[in-house]
C-alpha cells in the first residue's frame, strides 16, 4: 500500500509537470516560434518547473540551495539515498547480492550524472512535446503548422564545444571531483544531444534510401549500443 501511495504521488506531480511544460510549447506554436525555440521552451520551462519542485522538497529548506547541492554530491548523502533505494528494492523484490554489486556503477552512471540526466530528459520532452502538440493543433487551426520531419533536423555546430570542453575537464581533473563531475555531467549531456542528432541522419538516409524495416531497426539499435559505450566512457575516464 505504502508503494502504490508513492507511485500515486508522483504520478501526480510528473502529470502535472508533462500539462504546465506543454502549455508553454502550445504558447510558443501560437506565438509561430521556430521549431527549434519551440523544442526550447519545452525544455527549459520543464527544466525550471523540475528545478522548483526539487527545491521545494528539500530535507531542510532553511539550507541554501548551493549548499543542498554541495551535500546532495557527499558522500554521507549518497549513502542515506542508497540505503533508502536498498529498502525499496528489496522490498520490490530485487535480489540483495545483485544490488549490492550495483551500488558502485549506480553512484558513478546515475547519481553522479543526475543533472544530465535530468537536462537530458527535459530536451527530449521538449522535443516529443513538440511533435505531439503539432501533429494535434495542425490538425485543429491552420495558425499551428505541421512539425518539421525528424530527418529534418541538425545540431548547431558550436555545440561541439560543449562536448570538447566536458571530455577536457575529465582529462584535466587530476583528482579534483568538482571539475571531474562538472565534466562528466557536460560530457554526457552533450553526448545525449549529438545522439539524436545521430538517429536524425539515420531518419534522413532511411528516407532517402527506403530500406527495408529490419535494417532500420538493426542501425537504431547500433546506435543505442553507441551510446551506452559513450557513457561507459565516462567511467573510463573517471
Amino acid at each position: 500500500m505504502e508503494m502504490f501511495l508513492v507511485f500515486l504521488v508522483q504520478a501526480v506531480l510528473a502529470g502535472f509537470l508533462f500539462i504546465a511544460a506543454g502549455l508553454s510549447t502550445v504558447w510558443a506554436l501560437f506565438r509561430k516560434l521556430k521549431p527549434r525555440q519551440v523544442v526550447l521552451c519545452g525544455a527549459i520551462t520543464m527544466g525550471i518547473l523540475f528545478t522548483a519542485l526539487l527545491l521545494l522538497g528539500r530535507a531542510d529548506p532553511k539550507v541554501s540551495p548551493w549548499i543542498s547541492l554541495q551535500q546532495y554530491f557527499g558522500t554521507k548523502n549518497f549513502e542515506e539515498e542508497w540505503k533508502a533505494d536498498y529498502q525499496s528494492a528489496v522490498k520490490m523484490g530485487f535480489p540483495p547480492d545483485k544490488l549490492d554489486g550495483f551500488k558502485d556503477d549506480y553512484k558513478k552512471y546515475f547519481y553522479d550524472l543526475y543533472p544530465a540526466w535530468v537536462a537530458s530528459g527535459c530536451l527530449v520532452f521538449g522535443l516529443l512535446s513538440y511533435y505531439f502538440f503539432s501533429f494535434v493543433l495542425s490538425r485543429i487551426t491552420t495558425r499551428v503548422p505541421r512539425a518539421t520531419a525528424f530527418r529534418e533536423w541538425m545540431i548547431p555546430e558550436p555545440l561541439v564545444f560543449g562536448l570538447i570542453m566536458g571530455v577536457a575537464l575529465k582529462v584535466l581533473s587530476r583528482g579534483n571531483p568538482v571539475l571531474d563531475l562538472l565534466g562528466s555531467n557536460l560530457f554526457l549531456f552533450f553526448s545525449m544531444i549529438y545522439a539524436l542528432g545521430g538517429f536524425s541522419i539515420l531518419a534522413f538516409f532511411y528516407h532517402k534510401w527506403r530500406l527495408p524495416t529490419m535494417l532500420k531497426v538493426l542501425g537504431y539499435f547500433i546506435l543505442v549500443q553507441l551510446i551506452l559505450d559513450i557513457i561507459s566512457a565516462i567511467g573510463f575516464f573517471g
